[in-house]
């Protein structure tokens, strides 16, 4: 075949490559790919898939559904290692909890996969003088990882990742902001309800039976009574009759846990005690994520 003969081919592709360049957004290093984003909580999801709504960047959840935070560093160290060498190769970026949780596995196993990945702590921004959520500091001198259970952070942490999303795919930017702002107004609501709820139902002062919920309680400026987070099994006789104690002296105490009550604990306790079960949005679970409600589980009801 001559040379002269190879140029319609050469014409042909040329087209080809230009339409190419237009769908993607004018930029091959800019192009959106499949699961382009790889979170492993719900609130990570959450915040990416909302703030990349209608950009066509998508975001992926790795763990399995049943699996909870606490679950996820064994995971990571068998089947989670091969997923997340294999999807970090397609992705772009990771969002993590870094800051609150430093063994967050998330980033040091996707960078196996893909050196070039990028981590976006949406617990604190990574630049000079960023911002940061606010981070609880247990009795035992641990960080609570739970910082998504104050609806004040959900703002804080809708900023962090959109400025960071925003500076990855800069033509998809002016979307990003907007969902930012459509975001940050459904947290402003979330935290009206929350208040209004407390409120009605006169809820001030509590009792604690999860450790999950002390940045709930921080966050919606709760009085903790006192805290009974063990296991029931590890209850032991003195903490069973100092509950029981507690509210007898106070029936306008709540009990604040994140799972519905055993029999023998409400044999335990006096009739008609106040309960409010909360949800600590720390597993996919059957619920997951729904983009029409996506703020649907941090919602509290009576």
């Amino acid at each position: 075949m001559s040379h002269l003969q190879l140029h319609p081919i050469r014409s042909l592709i040329q087209s080809v490559c230009a339409v190419a360049i237009i769908v993607t957004g004018g930029s091959y290093s800019h192009s959106v790919k499949a699961e382009d984003i790889l979170t492993t909580t719900p609130v990570t999801y959450m915040l990416a898939s909302e703030l990349t709504h209608d950009t066509g960047i998508t975001t992926k959840y790795l763990p399995p559904k049943r699996y909870g935070v606490s679950r996820l560093p064994n995971w990571f160290a068998s089947k989670g290692d091969v997923v997340t060498n294999e999807e970090s190769k397609k992705a772009q970026a990771v969002v993590t909890l870094g800051a609150v949780w430093p063994q967050d596995p998330l980033y040091v196993y996707a960078r196996q996969g893909n050196i070039k990945i990028v981590e976006i702590d949406a617990s604190q921004a990574i630049s000079p003088r960023g911002q940061g959520v606010a981070a609880l500091r247990l009795s035992d001198g641990t960080m609570s990882i739970y910082s998504w259970l104050n609806p004040t952070n959900l703002s804080r942490m809708a900023a962090i990742v959109s400025d960071d999303l925003q500076r990855l795919w800069p033509e998809k930017a002016q979307q990003i902001e907007k969902n930012q702002q459509q975001l940050m107004g459904n947290v402003r609501k979330l935290i009206n309800s929350q208040q209004q709820v407390l409120i009605d139902a006169g809820i001030d002062s509590v009792i604690l039976l999860s450790t999950e919920l002390e940045d709930f309680a921080s966050g919606n400026q709760l009085f903790v009574v006192d805290r009974l987070t063990t296991p029931e099994l590890e209850w032991t006789e003195k903490d069973k009759q100092k509950l029981k104690a507690l509210l007898a002296e106070d029936d306008s105490l709540w009990l604040l846990s994140t799972k519905k009550l055993t029999a023998s604990q409400q044999a335990l306790l006096p009739k008609g005690v106040n309960v409010m079960v909360i949800d600590s949005v720390d597993r996919w679970g059957r619920v997951g994520i729904n983009h029409n409600e996506p703020l649907k589980r941090w919602q509290i009801r009576l």
